[in-house]
């Protein structure tokens, strides 16, 4: 079993293990990794772990919420030293899978261990695959393709892409999209998610998608999905309406019927009127 320790409380800030948890480790011939809170999504990415033990002074949904939203799925196992029924509540709906007080036995601990792993494994881990149009995104390999070919993303871009497919319909603010990929680590200035977007933006054009985002200025992104319609999907829904509306303008006209019968009709018209004009003769 691969484990991920986070610390997340001021004794153990740098992700060491307490003395429960390391009793567990070794006893259960578990590999065991350690992470602060800064750059936990980093070695999430960097490492395939089973279960991420998070310690905690007070579970505090946040960091949780974090990891979720990055759409990391191992299971999460939160211990605590203050632990009560409604903060409990708030961290299972969160995201975590358990919680234990700090007081929990090494033999009772690992056995939860064990017991989230295989739920895991019961019940099998479907890769997270999102498609739009002609972009798909690959979540358990962090790959993006257009057309099934493969997109060259940085990790910062990637992330970017990913977030913003899965937000799809909403608009995303500089400020949302820094706190999803920056958590818990020091952000960089706004001005660098113009520059990612702007890179990818690039790459995608030269794949034949021309209009990816949509910017709202002062306000943020929003991904256009008209823009990754397959090839020839937009040609056909403007010829559409086109020709439509030509029908509609057209109206039906039976050859020479009525034409027929108004010239005809003038026609009589004239004679009788020529009929009238013309003396008559008294015998």
């Amino acid at each position: 079993m691969r484990l991920i320790c986070v610390g997340d409380s001021p004794k153990n800030m740098d992700g060491r293990p307490c003395s429960t948890l390391s009793e567990a480790v070794s006893e259960g011939g578990i590999f065991l990794r350690i992470s602060g809170r800064e750059g936990v999504l980093s070695a999430l990415r960097n490492d395939q772990s089973d279960v991420a033990v998070i310690q905690q002074t007070n579970p505090d949904p946040l960091l949780i919420r974090t990891i979720r939203n990055n759409r990391f799925s191992l299971p999460i196992l939160v211990i605590a030293r203050n632990l009560t029924a409604h903060n409990v509540a708030e961290a299972l709906a969160a995201g975590a899978d358990d919680c234990v007080p700090i007081t929990v036995g090494p033999v009772e601990l690992l056995a939860r261990l064990k017991a989230i792993v295989r739920r895991v494994m019961d019940h099998g881990v479907t890769s997270q695959i999102i498609t739009v149009g002609r972009l798909t995104v690959k979540e358990d390999t962090r790959e993006v393709l257009v057309d099934d070919e493969l997109l060259p993303l940085t990790q910062g871009e990637y992330d970017i892409m990913s977030l913003m497919v899965r937000r799809r319909g909403s608009l995303l603010n500089k400020a949302a999209i820094l706190s999803t990929l920056y958590a818990g680590r020091e952000k960089p200035i706004s001005k660098t998610i113009d520059v990612m977007v702007c890179r990818i933006r690039q790459k995608l054009r030269a794949r034949g998608i021309q209009k990816p985002f949509i910017t709202s200025w002062g306000m943020g992104y929003r991904l256009n999905e008209e823009a990754f319609l397959p090839l020839g999907a937009r040609a056909e829904d403007e010829v559409a309406p086109v020709q439509q509306a030509i029908r509609e303008a057209s109206i039906p006209v039976s050859a020479g019927l009525g034409v027929t019968a108004m010239a005809g009709e003038m026609e009589g018209r004239r004679l009788v009127e020529n009929v009238a004009r013309q003396p008559v003769h008294q015998d």
